[in-house]
């Protein structure tokens, strides 16, 4: 990782990119960098890009503006993004130099310098142990933003790829300043009309053979509860902590989907059987435990749903 610090201090510009739809542990990585290269370098010129965003996005600031020009000649950090289809705002590809650094399984190569640590939690957990392991103190705003999106991506440290170098990561963060009480409520308070949408979507819940929970989500019904797509999809867990299901998955009508095909995508998630595998086998991947797939026709949902249920047996 030494060789990121080297670009960093050889490049004069800097442009940092992330995922589409982004979420806590994107953002987090995107501006907790940034706020690092801004303390430690204020002559040069940082831009955190990309316009997709979920209901996190307005505890972080403003996305910036740069031209083609400009990112043309910079150094392009790209975060938290597994594969070139997935980055909001493919224009880093056209950079002078590229680093990936991501937490994802591995899909494909499109950086100069690809840094994968796939059995990390988060990428701001990789951000905050580069910056542990150097020794650096860093500010308050910094380490908040990486404790976001450690605490959001590992849902407080509950999921299996939780670790006691991840602990101490975390530790090394709060004691930088983190006001913990703090980044846990922007985390995981809601609106009253996000609470309602919830418990709409545990009252239609679904089973398929009996361990496996769906529900299947229209974008009229996300509408009535005046929700975005973005924030419609990031529910899942209102699914999750039920004894009885291995696994649950929130369909959500696709922003592509058309009045003669609808279409889904598909948030899924596993208590302890890998799925990952699956959600590739229909335009999608992730993590191990928690991932999606993309554009799902009913007959698509449906063999998904096979799939998943024939690997939960199979485990039993």
């Amino acid at each position: 990782m030494q060789r990121l610090f080297d670009c960093i201090t050889e490049y004069d510009t800097i442009t940092l990119f992330r995922h589409i739809g982004a979420d806590a542990d994107a953002l987090g990585a995107q501006f907790g960098l940034k706020q690092w290269i801004n303390e430690n370098y204020p002559q040069k010129r940082v831009y955190a890009l990309g316009a997709s965003v979920g209901s996190i996005a307005v505890h972080y600031p403003s996305i910036d503006e740069a031209d083609d020009e400009t990112i043309q000649s910079s150094l392009a950090i790209i975060l938290d993004t597994a594969n070139a289809s997935r980055i909001d705002d493919t224009r880093c590809l056209n950079a002078a130099f590229k680093i990936k650094i991501d937490h994802h399984i591995f899909v494909d190569a499109y950086a100069d310098i690809e840094y994968i640590e796939d059995k990390k939690g988060a990428t701001c957990e990789i951000l905050a142990n580069m910056f542990q392991q150097r020794g650096e103190t860093l500010s308050k705003q910094c380490a908040e933003y990486l404790y976001s999106g450690l605490i959001a991506d590992t849902l407080q440290f509950s999921i299996n790829a939780t670790t006691p170098q991840m602990l101490r990561t975390a530790a090394y963060l709060v004691e930088q300043g983190v006001d913990v009480a703090k980044v846990n409520e922007m985390n995981f308070s809601k609106s009253l009309k996000e609470y309602r949408y919830e418990t709409y979507i545990r009252e239609h819940v679904q089973l398929f053979h009996e361990h496996i929970a769906f529900c299947k989500i229209t974008k009229a019904e996300y509408e009535q509860f005046d929700l975005t797509y973005n924030e419609a999809k990031e529910k899942t867990y209102a699914l999750s902590h039920v004894n009885e299901f291995h696994a649950w998955i929130l369909f959500v009508e696709s922003t592509d989907s058309s009045n003669e095909m609808p279409l889904y995508n598909a948030s899924i998630r596993s208590r302890n059987v890998i799925i990952n595998d699956i959600a590739m086998n229909f335009n999608g991947g992730g993590h191990r435990y928690a991932c999606g797939a993309k554009n799902l026709t009913e007959a698509q949902i449906t063999e998904l749903l096979e799939q998943l249920s024939q690997r939960i047996n199979n485990k039993g």
